[in-house]
């Protein structure tokens, strides 16, 4: 009896434990719900979407970019370089900048005619600051696709230094803006580059100095002519010479000067390259002269088959090619242009003034006047 009533209390305690513990359960249990509620479940799938357009992203992206090591592409040093040549696989002549006294940059196959230095000092820093990425291609098919084959390309950069060559570059394809395929000549993977092909240009008229015709405006002291010479007279200028007494046009004075010191042309030729001239028009002459005793004289004739002009600087052995447009209206120079032109005289000008109608006569006779208070006879009468 004790043990019955043992095993009954128990059971009874466990019964009533266990009824006890299930709310419990049931209440840990209870956030379940909330996770299938319309709000948590569109973030979670927001959340979702964003992470598949990441991945996206990063699958996309260039190889170039997303694992670029920062590995020169070419190893050197700008001021170790003393020359730079371009070329291009289509027979065209190549371009060669050398540089002078450690600093300045010239074209050498145009008599060293000065180059525009700050052009050659800008493709070298770019060229230094290129780093090698993950390659994009490196089969012998690619590399003819791309145009950076060792025959087939667009661009071939060699760079030279005091012991020789230091680095070749190969340079193809425009993938998209300011961006090359390319290679160096050693590396047969092709890689896509910070680069733009007018950065390379292989054309001569693109890396010349612009600035080799222009002269201080303020140190111009006097021009001459063919039959007039203009002289700096304090602000205004004036004609000196034959024919002094006439009327100088002063704008037209000014404007020549300033033509004159801001020239500006559109190629360089070599002395032995110089272009035909056209016989069949007249030759301009011109002597500037400056406040320093220095002086510059000009010959300008019309290109034979041409619109466009020659100048030839007696102190240069290459000659300058000029437009019509770099000449403005100065082209047929003449005297007659820097003179002020008297006023054109038109119809009425030159027509004098009516005088006022004059009255009519009247008509002569051969008849005395009547007396007063005599009726005068008339002619039946007088028969």
């Amino acid at each position: 009896m004790t043990a019955t009533n043992t095993t009954s209390l128990s059971k009874s305690a466990s019964e009533t434990a266990a009824d006890t513990s299930a709310p419990s359960l049931q209440t840990d249990l209870g956030w379940r719900p909330d996770l299938r509620t319309p709000l948590v479940m569109g973030l979670a799938g927001l959340l979702a979407l964003q992470l598949l357009i990441a991945l996206g992203q990063s699958l996309s992206a260039p190889s170039t970019r997303a694992f670029a090591p920062q590995t020169p592409l070419i190893d050197f040093e700008p001021a170790q370089v003393t020359a730079i040549r371009i070329e291009s696989s289509d027979g065209a002549d190549p371009v060669r900048l050398e540089r002078r006294d450690g600093s300045a940059w010239v074209i050498g196959g145009l008599g060293d005619f000065p180059a525009a230095g700050f052009k050659a000092d800008q493709l070298l820093a770019t060229l230094a600051g290129l780093k090698r990425p993950l390659p994009v291609a490196t089969s012998a098919e690619a590399r003819e696709r791309f145009k950076v084959a060792d025959t087939g390309f667009n661009r071939r950069l060699t760079l030279e230094g005091a012991q020789g060559q230091i680095a070749t570059l190969i340079l193809g394809e425009t993938p998209r803006f300011k961006r090359l395929f390319g290679r160096p000549a050693d590396d047969s993977a092709v890689y896509e580059l910070d680069l733009a092909i007018a950065d390379v240009s292989n054309r001569r008229v693109d890396w010349l100095d612009q600035g080799q015709l222009r002269l201080d405006q303020a140190k111009i002291t006097a021009i001459k002519g063919a039959d007039w010479r203009l002289e700096k007279d304090g602000e205004d200028w004036r004609l000196a010479g034959a024919g002094a007494d006439e009327p100088l046009d002063q704008d037209k004075a000014r404007e020549l000067v300033r033509t004159l010191a801001n020239l500006s042309y559109r190629d360089v030729f070599a002395a032995t390259e110089a272009p035909a001239e056209d016989a069949s028009n007249p030759v301009l002459e011109l002597k500037i002269e400056l406040s320093a005793g220095e002086s510059r004289a000009y010959r300008i004739a019309r290109l034979a088959g041409s619109e466009d002009y020659v100048l030839k600087d007696a102190a240069r052995p290459q000659a300058f090619k000029l437009s019509k447009y770099d000449l403005m209206d100065w082209v047929d120079l003449e005297r007659s242009k820097l003179i002020v032109q008297p006023e054109p005289t038109t119809a009425t000008d030159a027509q004098p003034e009516s005088a006022a109608p004059a009255a009519p006569e009247s008509p002569v006779t051969d008849k005395a006047p009547a007396p007063v208070g005599t009726t005068p006879a008339s002619d039946t009468d007088a028969d």
